[in-house]
């Protein structure tokens, strides 16, 4: 008897319950049709074209050492802030100074040769040449007549065999002399040969050249900024030995930064120069930095850049592609970024 009341209260639940659907039902349609739910920012943002990026800097220098030596002292710390052609390291240089003044010691000398060749000899010195010639040329009449008495006392028997011949000997010497004094009065009346000219010349241009590299070798020791902006890292101390290529800083302009992103192969074709960009970076949750794309690389090479998938292979094809953003405010040389092409 219970048991049939209870099914009958059952029953009588579900026809209630059945009209109640049938009256609200469809005013819960209507309501849910005339409010439909709100598009979130990330996920119009995940229906365009992304690509994986980097804050990177034009002007980014690696400093390498040039020669073999010990660091004398190194004048900056990382971090700190430096103008083109500042002083940053220098070596030990006292024998690349050394070597240095032999080789402009040198080129005086030869340059004094050249001088002297290119100008021909001094009234001076030709009258005093000739004089050295006019006293070679009585010393030979002296021997000449000396030697011609010796020949008449050897035919009368008054003179010996040896007397002669010492006479000739002195005689042949004095000739000689002679000779010689006359070649040399005719070199300076004349002036410098144009060979031994050319020589000198070629002296002098030799010893300036090992000024040159004495000059350019001694410049290797000392190193100075190639740019201006932060010294991000200083890979040595004073003291230290170094080889050549050993990495001395690392330098940056951050005045110069802009974004390197890589777009896959997939979506090649579909950016283009000027395009629009909007960019976000993990450090600033909330922030959009807006840009345009300055440039498309025509060329194709493997992915670098990390992508959104951990587990995605790197042995895909990207495209580079360069952006300048209007406001770099609160970004740092090496941040990753994530860019959407508009």
């Amino acid at each position: 008897m219970k048991n049939s009341r209870f099914g009958i209260i059952i029953i009588g639940a579900l026809i209630i319950l059945a009209a109640l659907l049938a009256v609200v039902g469809p005013k819960l349609v209507e309501k849910q049709s005339a409010n439909p739910p709100t598009t979130t920012a990330f996920t119009n943002k995940q229906a365009g074209i992304t690509a994986r990026g980097v804050v990177e800097a034009a002007e980014d220098v690696e400093l390498s050492s040039q020669v073999k030596g010990t660091i004398a002292s190194v004048m900056v710390e990382e971090g700190a802030e430096i103008h083109k052609g500042q002083l940053l390291l220098e070596f030990e240089k006292s024998k690349a100074e050394a070597q240095l003044r032999q080789a402009r010691s040198a080129v005086a000398a030869a340059e004094s040769r050249y001088r002297e060749a290119a100008k021909g000899y001094r009234p001076e010195d030709i009258t005093i040449v000739n004089s050295g010639k006019n006293r070679a040329k009585a010393i030979y009449d002296q021997a000449r007549d000396e030697y011609e008495r010796q020949q008449r006392l050897f035919t009368k028997g008054a003179a010996t065999q040896v007397d002669l011949n010492r006479s000739a000997e002195r005689l042949k010497i004095s000739e000689d002399d002679l000779s010689g004094a006359e070649a040399n009065l005719e070199k300076h009346r004349y002036g410098v040969r144009s060979e031994e000219k050319d020589r000198a010349r070629a002296d002098r241009d030799r010893a300036r050249s090992e000024v040159q590299l004495a000059e350019s070798v001694l410049s290797d020791y000392q190193i100075h900024a190639p740019i201006s902006g932060i010294v991000t890292e200083r890979y040595k101390d004073g003291g230290e030995g170094t080889d050549i290529g050993t990495p001395l800083f690392r330098l940056v302009n951050p005045k110069t930064i802009r974004i390197r992103a890589e777009l896959e192969e997939t979506d090649m074709g579909r950016v283009t120069e000027g395009q629009l960009v909007e960019v976000t970076v993990e450090a600033f949750h909330d922030k959009i930095f807006h840009g345009k794309v300055s440039k498309v690389f025509p060329v194709v090479h493997k992915k670098t850049q990390k992508s959104f998938d951990p587990m995605a292979s790197f042995d895909i094809n990207t495209q580079k592609i360069q952006i300048q953003l209007d406001d770099y405010h609160g970004l740092k040389n090496g941040m990753t970024t994530t860019v959407r092409f508009k």
